[in-house]
């Protein structure tokens, strides 16, 4: 196989990995139960939580306020 078709391949496969990474992170946050934190996953495996201020709109989509 020729240079320029290994590229295309490495390129759809990183791709792909990405789309499929995106997917479950937004899945698995949607599950959650704990809508009151914020929880970042770390480089060196573990994690840490952002409480979300009193009063704070959570969720993926927050309304927009005109002003």
């Amino acid at each position: 196989m020729p240079w320029d078709a290994w590229a295309l391949l490495s390129i759809i496969v990183v791709c792909t990995a990405i789309t499929a990474r995106t997917a479950w992170d937004s899945y698995r946050l949607g599950r959650e139960s704990r809508h009151t934190t914020l929880r970042l996953t770390l480089s060196t495996g573990g994690h840490l939580d952002i409480p979300c201020p009193p009063g704070h709109p959570t969720g993926r989509h927050r309304p927009h306020t005109l002003r």
